[in-house]
């Protein structure tokens, strides 16, 4: 996030933006707006922190109101050159580490969502795409969060990824949401995979 721009660290084969989405209530406002034809006309921009988070001066944030159904989203795909997005293979790694906060008057509670084959349409095996996720207990101090893959467990609304476990070898994609989004406002810094 410190170079401030909507890129992911581009390291490891790694290609991707940061981008929004939500459930389209009518009225409801996200920040950074979706881009969702794609255009790059409104990219994701990261949030200047004030104050900083020790050295960090920069964080991936979304705010808004209003949303009524399942809430909203953001984050990015791992491996989508030209568009076309394939699986990142992150099988040398255990699990993904972050740290969170929200703004005042934020609900309490998100989750980190991460798709695999079985959990994401471009894996071509599910119709209503499940992803496997982890819901944590953010607040408005930054804390710092830690998952391995092997905890990551679908929601159980969607279709089964045919597994008990995510597949790290074939990743898609990293998201985060807040169900209860009538007024949001999350911020994610130093998201990193590790051993």
């Amino acid at each position: 996030m410190e170079d401030n721009d909507n890129a992911i660290n581009a390291a490891g084969g790694r290609v991707g933006y940061w981008y929004t989405f939500n459930d389209e209530t009518e009225g409801a406002t996200q920040n950074p707006p979706p881009d969702p034809t794609g255009t790059g006309e409104t990219p994701f921009t990261m949030s200047a922190l004030d104050p900083a988070r020790g050295q960090s001066m920069y964080a991936a944030r979304s705010w808004g109101e209003g949303f009524m159904d399942w809430g909203i989203g953001f984050g990015f795909d791992l491996k989508s050159e030209d568009g076309e997005k394939t699986p990142y293979d992150a099988s040398a790694y255990t699990g993904i580490t972050f740290w969170a906060k929200l703004g005042p008057g934020s609900g309490t509670a998100a989750s980190i969502k991460v798709s695999d084959p079985g959990t994401d349409p471009a894996g071509g095996t599910c119709t209503t795409c499940d992803a496997w996720n982890w819901s944590f207990p953010v607040t408005e101090e930054w804390q710092q969060f830690t998952i391995a893959f092997a905890d990551l467990k679908q929601g159980g609304w969607g279709d089964p990824a045919g597994t008990d476990q995510i597949d790290a070898t074939k990743l898609y994609s990293i998201q985060f949401q807040i169900n209860d989004a009538a007024s949001f406002d999350i911020y994610i810094d130093d998201l990193a995979f590790y051993n």
